[in-house]
């Protein structure tokens, strides 16, 4: 009978952990999809606002301006930076793009020819009409060019009152969130000091000090990779002979922190018009360069983020499939930081639940 009874007592504790794990997983799902559009500005700003005090309480304690008049300088001059940045790397892809617009008539001469010299091959080989194959393919070409123009760009031209509106409404999220960030410059440590002392607030402390270590770990991992994606990809390049190679390079790295993006977008156009143009060599090598990057990204992400948090890094890699699946492109950000949320607070909870018995 005892044995029976000690049975029951861990079915019901092990029931418990369940129960709360399950009421828990729904909380920060409903909190991720409804919640977090209105509250992540002032999340985000009072995280910024962590991140500029100490440098802020440095500068008023040597020019005794009020801390919110130092913050907006600080934030008006990181503005001035990225707009600069931003200024530089739209121009280099213009500057690009209309090369490669100039040298869309050589590439497309180029493609006849390599495309006329494959279907000779096959004629050859394979004893089929290989004009007959070349004319049904550039007939096919012609097809998906004419569909492009007829659907495709009417499509997106339709959807650029939509574009607008999400760059205004970006643009307003940020406005509220750099207002919010000089607010709470004003009275940071007051805050602080007060959530501090909040017994009330024990478990939401340790939770959010989980979910400010794995937000710092995510940040230093993305820098990380971009940093060996871009030199890679920079150095090998280069060494191919391309031209602008150290440039495209280090946009590749930049590109594969782009969620949905990745280096394919750089390294695939460059493979293909290299196999166009029958340097097939630097083709191959372009492909096999994509391969690389990609699985680096994979290697060194839910290493470098799982570890660091105390998940396993199948875990994190379940958490961005799940949230891309649950709360779309955000999800890649979304996922990972709900289950570092779900994680911490089921522990929290159930120690508690196992010193209350």
């Amino acid at each position: 009978m005892d044995k029976i009874g000690m049975n029951n007592i861990n079915l019901s504790e092990g029931g418990k952990k369940y129960l709360t794990a399950a009421a828990v997983s729904f909380l920060v799902y409903l909190a991720m999809k409804y919640v977090s559009p209105v509250v992540s500005p002032f999340l985000f700003a009072f995280l910024l606002a962590g991140i500029l005090n100490p440098v802020v309480r440095i500068l008023h304690d040597k020019i005794k301006l009020r801390k919110s008049v130092l913050a907006g300088i600080l934030l008006f001059a990181v503005g001035i930076f990225m707009v600069i940045l931003i200024w530089v790397i739209l121009s280099a892809l213009i500057s690009g793009g209309g090369r490669l617009a100039g040298q869309i008539p050589d590439y497309q001469k180029e493609f006849n020819v390599f495309l006329g010299d494959c279907c000779s091959m096959m004629g050859q080989k394979f004893g089929v009409d290989g004009v007959q194959i070349e004319e049904f393919i550039i007939e096919q070409v012609n097809l998906f060019i004419d569909n492009l123009e007829v659907n495709v760009l009417p499509e997106m031209m339709g959807k650029s009152v939509n574009y607008m509106k999400s760059i205004v409404s970006f643009i307003s999220i940020v406005v509220v969130m750099m207002i919010a960030v000089l607010l709470i410059m004003k009275d940071y440590d007051q805050y602080i000091a007060r959530l501090k002392n909040e017994k009330e607030l024990i478990g939401v402390r340790e939770v959010v000090k989980k979910v400010v270590l794995y937000v710092k770990t995510f940040v230093k991992a993305q820098i990380i990779i971009l940093g060996i994606i871009s030199t890679i990809c920079a150095t090998a390049l280069a060494l191919m002979g391309m031209e602008g190679g150290i440039f495209y390079g280090i946009l590749t790295g930049i590109m594969d922190m782009l969620p949905f993006i990745g280096t394919g977008i750089m390294l695939i156009p460059l493979a293909v018009f290299r196999l166009i143009s029958g340097n097939y060599w630097q083709a191959f090598f372009c492909f096999c360069l994509y391969a690389v990057c990609a699985l680096i990204r994979e290697f060194l992400e839910p290493k470098l983020i799982g570890e660091k948090v105390g998940v396993w890094p199948v875990g994190i890699l379940f958490a961005v499939f799940a949230g891309i699946q649950l709360f779309g492109v955000w999800g890649i950000i979304k996922g990972p930081l709900s289950l570092v949320i779900i994680c911490e607070t089921c522990k929290y909870l159930w120690s508690r639940q196992k010193n209350e018995m």
